[in-house]
């Protein structure tokens, strides 16, 4: 039986809850090194023209920006059948965290391909065949929701995280106005609902959009 109710009753409580969540209302930080660019790549960027001394640096604003597509993670219980009485039941046994895809805008000079794939390299050195630290290649990642203020409404963070796969980027004569776009998958030991740091990092965030 349905509750009893009228657009009024629903107008209070969508004024009550800040209205509907909408999906295009998010922001990404992601926590990565100083420093952004290899030796190679800032040759390359020289050679190609790019002078502008910021680029050797990681502003995790910049990252943000880029980022299309984020989704907040999910998070499935593990169960095994319990029988009693000739009824079998489900118990809670674990839990499961899936994977996350995020999908970047990329500039010209290919800053998230680059940055994406020196922070693998960090854990698997391909040219010499090595599997490197587990602990020296992992950062968290903060998601966010926002609200019509730009003010965080939600905040999940995942732990340890890193990059376990990139997609290709696809090129074509007939792509002329096409932006390239790159997809990354990200694995990460746990995540957590973590709505205080996040207003702290928003509130950080606009402080220093007042002044850069």
């Amino acid at each position: 039986m349905a509750l009893d109710s009228n657009i009024d009753t629903f107008k209070s409580m969508m004024s009550r809850r800040t209205g509907m969540a909408k999906s295009n209302r998010y922001a990404v930080f992601i926590n990565l090194p100083l420093i952004a660019t290899s030796p190679s790549t800032l040759l390359t960027n020289l050679i190609s023209g790019n002078r502008n001394p910021m680029q050797l640096f990681n502003d995790p604003r910049d990252i943000g920006m880029m980022a299309e597509i984020a989704a907040l993670p999910g998070r499935t219980i593990q169960t095994a059948e319990y029988q009693t009485n000739m009824k079998a039941r489900k118990m809670p046994q674990g839990y499961i965290a899936d994977d996350i895809t995020i999908t970047f805008l990329l500039t010209g000079d290919m800053y998230i391909k680059n940055a994406m794939e020196q922070w693998q390299s960090r854990l698997i050195d391909t040219s010499r065949k090595v599997a490197k630290y587990k602990k020296d290649g992992v950062s968290d990642i903060m998601i966010q929701t926002l609200n019509q203020q730009n003010n965080p409404s939600y905040t999940v963070k995942l732990k340890n995280a890193f990059p376990v796969s990139i997609s290709q980027v696809d090129l074509g004569n007939t792509n002329e106005n096409t932006i390239s776009r790159l997809s990354v998958t990200f694995a990460y030991d746990d995540w957590t609902q973590d709505n205080l740091s996040g207003a702290l990092l928003g509130a950080g965030q606009r402080l220093i959009e007042k002044f850069f």
